[in-house]
Protein backbone atom coordinates (compact mmCIF):
# COMPACT_ATOMS: atom_id res chain seq x y z
CA UNK A 1 0.00 0.00 0.00
CA UNK A 2 1.35 3.44 -0.88
CA UNK A 3 1.95 6.18 1.70
CA UNK A 4 -0.85 8.18 0.05
CA UNK A 5 -3.28 5.26 0.39
CA UNK A 6 -2.40 4.84 4.08
CA UNK A 7 -2.86 8.57 4.72
CA UNK A 8 -6.21 8.49 2.88
CA UNK A 9 -7.35 5.53 5.01
CA UNK A 10 -6.29 7.26 8.23
CA UNK A 11 -7.96 10.47 7.11
CA UNK A 12 -11.20 8.63 6.28
CA UNK A 13 -11.20 7.00 9.72
CA UNK A 14 -10.71 10.33 11.51
CA UNK A 15 -14.22 11.57 10.90
CA UNK A 16 -15.60 14.73 12.43
CA UNK A 17 -13.43 16.84 14.68
CA UNK A 18 -10.28 14.76 14.14
CA UNK A 19 -9.95 15.00 10.33
CA UNK A 20 -6.56 16.05 8.97
CA UNK A 21 -6.22 19.79 8.20
CA UNK A 22 -6.64 20.52 4.49
CA UNK A 23 -6.70 23.52 2.21
CA UNK A 24 -8.44 22.95 -1.12
CA UNK A 25 -8.21 19.20 -0.53
CA UNK A 26 -4.44 19.22 0.08
CA UNK A 27 -2.94 18.33 3.46
CA UNK A 28 -1.69 21.39 5.33
CA UNK A 29 1.82 21.27 6.75
CA UNK A 30 3.03 24.68 7.85
CA UNK A 31 6.29 23.32 9.21
CA UNK A 32 8.32 20.15 8.50
CA UNK A 33 7.70 18.70 11.98
CA UNK A 34 3.97 18.50 11.24
CA UNK A 35 4.48 16.15 8.29
CA UNK A 36 6.90 14.10 10.36
CA UNK A 37 4.35 13.85 13.17
CA UNK A 38 1.78 12.53 10.71
CA UNK A 39 4.28 10.03 9.34
CA UNK A 40 5.24 8.77 12.80
CA UNK A 41 1.59 8.20 13.63
CA UNK A 42 0.92 6.31 10.40
CA UNK A 43 4.02 4.13 10.84
CA UNK A 44 3.18 3.43 14.51
CA UNK A 45 -0.36 2.36 13.57
CA UNK A 46 0.97 -0.03 10.93
CA UNK A 47 3.88 -1.39 12.96
CA UNK A 48 2.13 -1.88 16.29
CA UNK A 49 -1.33 -2.84 15.03
CA UNK A 50 -3.00 0.28 16.41
CA UNK A 51 -6.45 0.49 14.91
CA UNK A 52 -7.59 3.69 13.30
CA UNK A 53 -10.51 3.75 15.72
CA UNK A 54 -8.19 3.47 18.72
CA UNK A 55 -6.02 6.29 17.43
CA UNK A 56 -9.04 8.38 16.44
CA UNK A 57 -10.43 8.14 19.97
CA UNK A 58 -7.06 9.20 21.43
CA UNK A 59 -6.83 12.06 18.92
CA UNK A 60 -10.33 13.32 19.68
CA UNK A 61 -9.48 13.31 23.40
CA UNK A 62 -6.17 15.10 22.73
CA UNK A 63 -7.89 17.75 20.60
CA UNK A 64 -10.51 18.29 23.31
CA UNK A 65 -7.86 18.72 26.00
CA UNK A 66 -5.50 20.89 23.91
CA UNK A 67 -5.45 24.39 25.42
CA UNK A 68 -6.66 27.25 23.24
CA UNK A 69 -3.83 29.53 22.20
CA UNK A 70 -4.64 32.57 20.07
CA UNK A 71 -1.06 32.63 18.74
CA UNK A 72 -1.21 29.01 17.55
CA UNK A 73 -2.43 28.17 14.05
CA UNK A 74 -5.06 25.49 13.54
CA UNK A 75 -2.52 23.17 11.88
CA UNK A 76 -0.02 23.59 14.72
CA UNK A 77 -2.71 22.89 17.32
CA UNK A 78 -3.87 19.84 15.37
CA UNK A 79 -0.44 18.26 14.98
CA UNK A 80 0.46 19.01 18.61
CA UNK A 81 -2.69 17.11 19.58
CA UNK A 82 -1.71 14.39 17.07
CA UNK A 83 1.61 13.92 18.91
CA UNK A 84 -0.18 13.88 22.28
CA UNK A 85 -2.52 11.18 20.95
CA UNK A 86 0.39 9.17 19.59
CA UNK A 87 2.21 9.35 22.92
CA UNK A 88 -0.95 8.39 24.84
CA UNK A 89 -1.63 5.45 22.54
CA UNK A 90 1.92 4.13 22.71
CA UNK A 91 2.02 4.62 26.49
CA UNK A 92 -1.27 2.77 26.93
CA UNK A 93 0.26 -0.18 25.06
CA UNK A 94 3.44 0.02 27.19
CA UNK A 95 5.50 0.78 24.08
CA UNK A 96 7.19 3.84 25.61
CA UNK A 97 9.64 3.84 28.47
CA UNK A 98 8.18 5.37 31.64
CA UNK A 99 9.28 8.95 32.24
Amino acid sequence: MTDRAVIDQVDAALVGSAKLPRDNGVLVFEEPWQGRALGMGVVAMERFGITREEFRDALIAAIASHPDDADETAATAYYAAWLDALEATLSARALLAPQ
